[in-house]
Order: structure tokens, then sequence, then C-alpha cells
């Protein structure tokens, strides 16, 4: 379960260092811990990403959905 690969990693910034989340679960940490506001953005790739662990969702719309979160949130390097 928690070894479902997004298509492709993305780095994010967290803490002052950057950060490659490669999984969805790792999305799924990241997101419990996430440094900023958490607006429809976060609460949708929240979702997606849940919804991927439980076969609900692709791994690339949880991506895209966890890609949109952290671009709004300026979290991408």
């Amino acid at each position: 379960m928690s070894e479902i690969r997004f298509p492709s990693p993305v780095r994010v910034f967290s803490q002052n260092r950057s950060l490659i989340v490669s999984t969805v679960w790792e999305a799924v940490e990241y997101l419990k811990r996430w440094p900023n506001k958490r607006g429809r953005d976060y609460r949708i790739a929240r979702q997606h990403c849940l919804d991927a662990l439980d076969g609900l969702c692709s791994p690339r719309a949880a991506q895209a959905s966890f890609i949109t979160a952290a671009k709004t949130a300026g979290l991408l390097l």
C-alpha cells in the first residue's frame, strides 16, 4: 500500500531544506506536516492521496493534486 509510486518524484521545500516525494504515502505524510495554509487545494490533494492509497484514485491524479497544492502554497522548487 505505501509503495504506490508517483509517475515521477516531486521536489518540495520543507523546513529550510528540499524534500523529494516519490510515493503517495510520502505525500500523505508531508501533507500531515503541511507548512502553509490548508486551503482548498490542500484538502483536494489530501483527499486524492488518501483515495489513491485505497485504489479509488490514480497515483497520477494524486500527484497532480499534490503539485497544485504545493504550487499554490509556494513549496515547489
